[in-house]
């Protein structure tokens, strides 16, 4: 069988999945939430880090980074030596050891921020490659082999431009002064850019959309079963026509309790965009739609048996035959 957990890590992504079969299993956390995720009355997340030690899980198979941004990638630092990973896969790995970046102190915001993100993530790989993990820079689609039942796809939709992208983080680590303007472009294609995660199982499809915004995949989007949704479910998270194309069951959106007007976080059009094609809606944290209560999980968590039936969060604690009402959708 096949679980998806969907981690409360706030506002931020973590998902762990697990392939379990006669005598074995295989772990993958696709991406790992922020190190410190706070508190909010109400809510139940937690740090990825604090999840999989609830669980026992002392192994990951493989660990995906769809993108650097810390509430994505931040939690791995979290990780106890415990826990060992087999590979990790992520569109830019930094070449080490690494020089210090040039900084003027002058620089804006977003370029402050990916500085950070880069030395951060520099530490990360300093601390994955010293516990003996395979690192996998992804610079194309790529299809993976997890396990006999579980195939996916790690799509990067602009090689090109992440490529450049590549470049000009690797300048910025050996010391060297990039352009300015190619700085300020590769910390704004983070979320364009980031890698997606397809994953077929049972006959079903899973989308794990990183922050990759929906009008950059619309057209190349086939039906799924279940969708998590990019960019924590914001107005650009999803375009009509993905909507469309995509068609998924199941929506979930990994988002913190709060609404963030600013950021218009989780946003009420696009929840709506997905409930007009007639998908069930899943918020990872306690965030309460208009006229609806709220939930409360440390984990929103499917099932998908080896029939490709498939089990929502509240199958739990039900009968064989009162889930089997909860089959899904063949695609």
């Amino acid at each position: 069988m096949l679980k998806l957990h969907f981690i409360n890590v706030g506002d931020g992504d973590a998902t762990l999945v697990e392939e379990l079969g006669e005598g074995r299993a295989f772990r993958m956390l696709v991406d790992a939430g922020r190190e410190d995720v706070g508190e909010a009355p109400g809510s139940l997340r937690g740090t990825a880090a604090a999840y999989l030690a609830g669980l026992g899980i002392t192994r990951l198979d493989a660990l995906v980074v769809t993108h650097l941004h810390e509430d994505h990638f931040g939690g791995i630092a979290a990780l106890p030596e415990g826990i060992s990973v087999g590979t990790a896969y992520s569109g830019f790995f930094p070449c080490l050891p690494v020089a210090s970046m040039v900084r003027t102190g002058a620089e804006e915001k977003t370029v402050r921020g990916l500085m950070d993100c880069l030395e951060r993530w520099t530490a990360c790989t300093e601390m994955l490659a010293a516990r003996g993990c395979r690192l996998y820079q992804a610079e194309e689609t790529a299809l993976l082999a997890l396990t006999p039942e579980l195939e996916a796809e790690l799509i990067c939709d602009d090689p090109a431009a992440a490529a450049r992208q590549r470049q000009v983080w690797r300048d910025m680590l050996a010391g060297r002064t990039a352009d300015p303007d190619m700085v300020w472009w590769s910390s704004k294609f983070r979320n364009p850019g980031s890698l997606r995660l397809e994953l077929r199982y049972a006959g079903r499809r899973i989308q794990l959309a990183g922050d990759c915004y929906g009008a950059v995949w619309e057209k190349h989007a086939v039906p799924c079963d279940i969708f998590k949704v990019p960019h924590h479910g914001d107005a650009k998270a999803v375009t009509p026509e993905l909507a469309r194309r995509l068609h998924p069951a199941h929506a979930v959106i990994s988002c913190s309790s709060e609404y963030i007007a600013r950021k218009d976080r989780p946003s009420l059009g696009t929840a709506a965009a997905l409930e007009a094609r007639g998908s069930r809606l899943w918020f990872t944290d306690s965030f309460r739609m208009p006229g609806r209560e709220a939930g409360r999980w440390t984990s929103v968590k499917f099932v998908i048996e080896e029939d490709g039936t498939i089990l929502p969060p509240e199958h739990e604690g039900r009968s064989p035959q009162s889930r089997r009402g909860s089959a899904g959708r063949s695609i």
